[in-house]
C-alpha cells in the first residue's frame, strides 16, 4: 500500500469545490487516479467548504452552557456549541466533555474544534459536517465526473479515547468503501483455525493517513492511498460501524451527584 500527501490544496473557504480542487492537485503532482484508489480527506476542509465555521460572537450561551463552562474552564459560547451539536453529554473528564453527537459519533465536545478554524483571538470554531457520509458521496461523485474513475472516499477526524492519552485519525464519513471487513470461510490463522473477528478497515486507513496529514500547520488535508485492501460498497455509511453507548438517565452535564 502506498500513501501520498497531496501538495497544492489551497486554504479552503465556503463553497469551494473540493472534488475539483483535489483532481487539480493530483494533476499538478503528476498523479492520475485509478479505480480502487482511496482518498482520505480531513474533516476540517470539508467543514470549511460546507460553511460550518462559526464566530463565537454570534453564539449566545444558555444558563446550562455557562454552568458547564465554569466547571470545565472553557468559553461558555464554545460550550454552547458542544451542546447544540450533541444529543447527550456522556461524561466529563477534567476539561473534556465526552458527547454523543447528532451524527451518532461518540466524540469530544460534539466534534467542535477551534484548531485551524481561524485566529483564536477572533473567536472561531469549526463544526463537523451535518452529514459526513453525504459529504463523502458528493466528493466521490465529483471526482468520478471529472476523471471517470471510481474511488473510495473517507472523511477523517482526530478522535480521542477516554481510556487512552492523545488522539488518532478515525473515519467519520464514507463513500464507496465498506466500514467493516468480515472474514470469509477461507480466512484462517497460522494454525488453520477459522477467523471470526471483523476488521474496522476504515479507521485503520484513516489512522494511516493521519500520520501524513499532521495536526497543526502541516497543511496536508488530502491523502491518496493506493493498493489499500478494502471491500467496495455503494451503500457505505459510517453508521454501520457505530455502537450506540448507553445513555445516562440524567444528562451528564446536569444534576450529577
Amino acid at each position: 500500500m502506498k500513501l501520498r500527501a497531496l501538495p497544492g490544496i489551497p486554504r479552503i473557504t465556503a463553497g469551494d469545490d473540493l472534488g475539483a480542487l483535489i483532481v487539480k492537485a493530483l494533476g499538478e503532482d503528476g498523479h492520475t487516479l485509478i479505480d480502487g484508489d482511496v482518498l482520505v480527506i480531513a474533516q476540517k476542509i470539508v467543514s470549511k467548504a460546507e460553511d460550518r465555521v462559526v464566530r463565537l460572537d454570534t453564539v449566545t450561551p444558555t444558563d446550562r452552557a455557562r454552568e458547564l463552562a465554569e466547571e470545565i474552564g472553557r468559553d461558555p459560547r464554545l460550550v454552547q456549541l458542544y451542546l447544540d451539536e450533541s444529543t447527550a453529554v456522556l461524561q466529563i473528564i477534567g476539561r473534556h466533555v465526552i458527547t454523543l453527537d447528532k451524527r451518532g459519533l461518540v466524540d469530544t465536545s460534539g466534534g467542535v474544534d477551534s484548531s485551524n478554524a481561524g485566529v483564536f483571538s477572533e473567536g472561531w470554531a469549526c463544526l463537523l459536517p451535518v452529514d459526513p457520509d453525504a459529504s463523502a458521496r458528493r466528493i466521490r461523485t465529483r471526482v468520478r465526473e471529472l476523471t471517470g474513475t471510481t474511488v473510495a472516499v473517507i472523511v477523517s477526524d482526530s478522535h480521542g479515547n477516554p481510556h487512552r492519552e492523545g488522539s488518532a485519525g478515525a473515519a467519520i464519513g464514507l463513500a464507496g468503501i465498506a466500514a467493516v471487513e468480515k472474514p470469509t470461510p477461507d480466512d484462517v490463522d497460522l494454525y488453520g483455525n477459522p477467523m471470526w473477528g471483523d476488521l474496522n478497515r476504515v479507521d485503520e486507513l484513516a489512522g494511516a493517513a493521519s500520520a501524513l496529514m499532521g495536526q497543526s500547520s502541516a497543511a496536508c488535508p488530502v491523502i491518496l492511498l493506493r493498493g489499500a485492501p478494502y471491500t467496495p460498497d455503494e451503500h457505505a455509511t459510517i453508521r454501520s460501524l457505530l455502537v450506540e453507548p448507553p445513555l445516562p438517565e440524567i444528562d451528564a452535564a446536569e444534576g450529577r451527584s
